[in-house]
């Protein structure tokens, strides 16, 4: 049996990286990623099992970041203790930064993948807070879930959009996010952006 080396593992993966962010899960080759990283794919699957497998190692850190976020419990009547959609957002944010190609190949190129619905679980996290911010202080009326629903996929749209488009200067990223959600959302509610739920 073949003793495995880390820095042969780490090359299969940043090859791997380069590959699936270059054509997604779909499109991506074990044969191509060998070829890349220097080796036959006998030797690639001495330390993966699989394309499954390999394309899991590469995004697990940014993956592991995003399914926290989707983790939380949101309550209407508890909103206090709940993170502000300006918080979510900033989580978002920092999830992309810290990890931009696992990020992007989750969002962009994980069709045929286990976690080709990831940009839609994400819309149900946004649209779940914002029915819950919406519906805040309202006494009798309700907020049509489908305004939330429609709401938050605009906000994953342009999210992606700026995630996609920035050109690398973070700053403008955080002014572009934060901007994007007072042109949005800056008429609705101003409790949906503060911080402290002011």
């Amino acid at each position: 049996m073949q003793v495995q080396k880390d820095d042969v593992r780490n090359k299969i993966i940043e090859t791997a990286t380069e590959e699936f962010f270059a054509n997604g899960y779909l499109h991506s080759s074990l044969r191509n990623i060998a070829a890349q990283a220097g080796m036959t794919v006998g030797n690639l699957y001495s330390y993966f099992s699989g394309k499954d497998d390999l394309f899991e190692n590469v995004v697990a850190p940014a993956w592991e970041k995003l399914y926290s976020l989707m983790s939380i419990e949101y309550s209407v009547y508890e909103s206090t203790h709940s993170p502000t959609l300006l918080q979510i957002t900033d989580l978002i944010t920092h999830t992309f930064i810290s990890n931009k190609a696992g990020f992007s190949i989750l969002i962009n190129g994980s069709k045929g993948s286990r976690y080709e619905n990831v940009r839609s679980d994400i819309t149900r996290v946004l649209s779940r807070r914002l029915r819950a911010e919406l519906s805040s202080g309202l006494k009798e009326e309700k907020i049509d879930p489908l305004l939330a629903d429609a709401l938050a996929a605009s906000l994953m749209e342009g999210f992606i959009t700026i995630f996609n488009n920035y050109g690398g200067d973070i700053d403008r990223l955080r002014n572009l996010i934060q901007e994007l959600l007072v042109i949005m959302l800056g008429n609705l509610d101003k409790k949906m952006l503060s911080t402290d739920g002011r």
